[in-house]
C-alpha cells in the first residue's frame, strides 16, 4: 500500500501527463517511503541485466523506464488508510512512522548537501527507506506492530531490534536486507542498508535516520549531544555548530 495523497497526486498528474516530468513525479515519490520502494523494485527488476550502470535513484529510474510507463504500472494502488480503515491506533502507528521518514530523508539531505556529496539523492532514499519494513508491518500485522510500540513506551531503554526479536521471531534490518536482495533493489542502497556503517555515506544516513528518531521525543532526548558530537565528526563541525544545522533542517 501507499499513501492516499500519493494516490490522489499521481491521480492529478495523470490527468496532466504532458506536464507530468521525471523531476516532478520524483518529487512527489520520494514524499511516501511505500511508493518509493514499489518505483526502485520494479525499476530494478524491469531494466536487470540491460544496463552497464544500474539504476540508483528514483529520478533515473522514471528517466528511462518513462512517464507512460509510470502511470500504466502504478495506476491502481492500494491506500495504506484503506488497509488499516477501523484501526485508528495502527494507523495512527503508521503515520508517525512515515513522518519520521520524511525527517530523516531530510536531515540526510542536507548532511550530504554540507559535505558536497555527489549521491545525495541516493543517501536520501536510503533514509527514507530505511523503516519501510516496519511500515508493512504495521500494514500487514498491526497487532504486533501495536505491541512493540507498547513496550518501548512502558520501557524506552528496551532495544528496538531486542524487541522485534522477541515479537517477530527476527530483526526488521535483517528482513529488509533479505528483501532488498530478492527484490533486486540498488546495490548502492543494500550497501547503504548493511550492517557495516564505515562508509562516509553510510554514516550520513545512519545519523540522519537516527536523530530523527531521538527528535521524536523533542529536543531535551539525552541521546543528542552525543549525536550532535558524532555527526560534528563526520562533517568537521563543531557540536554547536553540527546542532545548529540540525536545527535549522528540523524547523
Amino acid at each position: 500500500p501507499v499513501l492516499r495523497s500519493t494516490c490522489e497526486r499521481i491521480a492529478y498528474w495523470h490527468e496532466r501527463e504532458d506536464e507530468a516530468g521525471a523531476h516532478v513525479l520524483a518529487d512527489l515519490i520520494l514524499e511516501d517511503p511505500l511508493m518509493c520502494w514499489l518505483v526502485l523494485a520494479g525499476s530494478s527488476q524491469r531494466l536487470s541485466g540491460r544496463l552497464a550502470t544500474p539504476v540508483e535513484t528514483v529520478t533515473g529510474a522514471l528517466l528511462l523506464t518513462g512517464v507512460e510507463s509510470f502511470f500504466r504500472d502504478f495506476c491502481a494502488l492500494t491506500e495504506l488508510e484503506t488497509v488499516l480503515d477501523g484501526q485508528p491506533e495502527a494507523l495512527e502507528g503508521a503515520l508517525t512512522l512515515v513522518r519520521r521518514a520524511h525527517s530523516a530523508a531530510r536531515l540526510t539531505a542536507a548532511f550530504a548537501i554540507h559535505r558536497q556529496d555527489e549521491d545525495a539523492e541516493l543517501l536520501q532514499q536510503a533514509a527514507l527507506l530505511h523503516d519501510s519494513i516496519h511500515l508493512l508491518v504495521w500494514c500487514a500485522a498491526p497487532q504486533q506492530a501495536l505491541d512493540m510500540a507498547r513496550r518501548q513506551v512502558v520501557d524506552p531503554n528496551l532495544r528496538s531490534v531486542n524487541v522485534q526479536r522477541d515479537v517477530l521471531g527476527t530483526d526488521l534490518a535483517c528482513v529488509t536486507r533479505g528483501l532488498m536482495e530478492i527484490w533486486q533493489m540498488p546495490i548502492a542502497l543494500r550497501e547503504l542498508a548493511g550492517e557495516r556503517q564505515s562508509s562516509h555515506g553510510a554514516r550520513t544516513v545512519a545519523l540522519g535516520v537516527r536523530i530523527a528518531r531521538h527528535l521524536e521525543s523533542g529536543w531535551h532526548n539525552a541521546a543528542l549531544p552525543d549525536d550532535f558530537s558524532d555527526l560534528g565528526l563526520l562533517l568537521n563541525l563543531p557540536q554547536h555548530a553540527a546542532m545548529t544545522l540540525v536545527r535549522r533542517t528540523w524547523e
